[in-house]
């Protein structure tokens, strides 16, 4: 069995070998796996293939610093546009080791008053068949290899949205119904149901989607602004993706960090099948699996806040044979996998850990 047929045979409910992993690093933790064992990659270092592969496609960003300044938004010298109208500055000097991978973002749309101002923008064709001409080679490239195709739409339509926007500008649009927010959610909607599209017909094993919607003490915003707001847009690029993928499982894989246990049925509802990062900290991943263990994957669950800093390695070893209990138990669908990136602060240890355990986990 390889990787891809056994991450198939675990989301479909039917007799995996192991435990899915992947351990996405930042560069720093990236330099000290390399210090420590003379490989900078993971899966080479601890001699484990994880499976999955970063799928995307190509987008030019750089011609929105003129477009920006045509209707007032002046960017620093320094920033880094990025595509969709966002854009970021690197932290000071110095302190790139401890920040990573924080950096400062600017909201290049945050003085817009008005639609048209919008409308003015050199708002990409997403549907261009150019972005996606090395898909098709890709995939093929990907199956070959017995490995999991993943391509990421996380930040789907509100995350994107208020990344240009500005988190208090968004919110405050919606409040007034001045059309802003309205206008950028669907312009943001329709271009992950063309990304969407494309990657379903080339055939992606998983399809990452997802906004930050959560807090650790709650929602971000409320179930019924949700509802109202984020729900009919996210089921929108969800019915694209089925439809394009002809009949073809394509995995449905949704991320938001924080609580969001309020709003897990109804992103079943809409089709999601995979959540992601089901954060120790504050969901409850055995709650879920008793509520909703039939058909909803989970994805993560390793606390990057708690467990893989913080705790020992004998700590990260229980955390894994926890969550292999949620499968071998409850026939539970299950990926492990920090809840984030790794950051500076994880010692090598919990990393090896973390990697060692899994690998040790079979199923019969």
């Amino acid at each position: 069995m390889n990787a891809r047929e056994n991450f198939h045979a675990m989301m479909s409910g039917g007799r995996p070998e192991w435990l899915p992993l992947n351990v996405p690093v930042t560069p720093p933790v990236a330099d000290l796996i390399e210090e420590k064992t003379g490989v900078r990659s993971p899966e080479l270092s601890f001699e484990m293939d994880f499976g999955f592969e970063w799928v995307g496609y190509n987008e030019n960003p750089q011609h929105w610093r003129d477009a920006l300044a045509e209707i007032g938004c002046i960017l620093p010298a320094n920033a880094e546009v990025g595509p969709f109208c966002i854009a970021h500055v690197e932290p000071p000097a110095g302190t790139v080791g401890k920040a990573y991978h924080f950096r400062v973002m600017l909201h290049p749309l945050e003085k817009i008053t008005s639609v048209a101002q919008l409308e003015k923008l050199p708002w990409p064709d997403t549907s261009d068949p150019k972005h996606y001409a090395a898909l098709q080679k890709k995939m093929q490239q990907v199956h070959t290899r017995g490995k999991v195709a993943f391509a990421g739409m996380e930040c789907t339509t509100f995350e994107v949205s208020w990344y240009a926007r500005g988190m208090d500008n968004l919110f405050q649009d919606l409040a007034e119904e001045n059309g802003i927010a309205d206008w950028l959610l669907d312009w943001f909607t329709e271009r992950s149901c063309n990304v969407g599209r494309e990657f379903a017909k080339a055939g992606i094993d998983i399809i990452g989607l997802g906004d930050d919607v959560g807090m650790q003490t709650g929602m971000l915003l409320s179930v019924p602004m949700w509802r109202k707001h984020l729900k009919p847009r996210l089921a929108k690029v969800i019915a694209a993706i089925r439809e394009a993928s002809g009949g073809r499982k394509v995995w449905v894989h949704y991320h938001s960090d924080g609580d969001i246990m309020p709003i897990v049925p109804e992103l079943l509802e809409v089709g999601v099948d995979i959540l992601n990062p089901v954060q120790p900290e504050c969901m409850d991943a055995a709650e879920l699996v008793r509520r909703h263990g039939k058909t909803l994957g989970l994805s993560g669950m390793v606390g990057t806040q708690t467990t893989m800093p913080f705790g020992t390695p004998d700590d990260v070893r229980r955390r894994v044979r926890e969550i292999a209990a949620l499968h071998r138990d409850h026939g539970a669908r299950v990926m492990i996998a920090p809840t984030h990136v790794l950051e500076p602060d994880v010692p090598f240890e919990n990393i090896m850990a973390l990697v060692e355990e899994t690998k040790a986990i079979r199923f019969g």
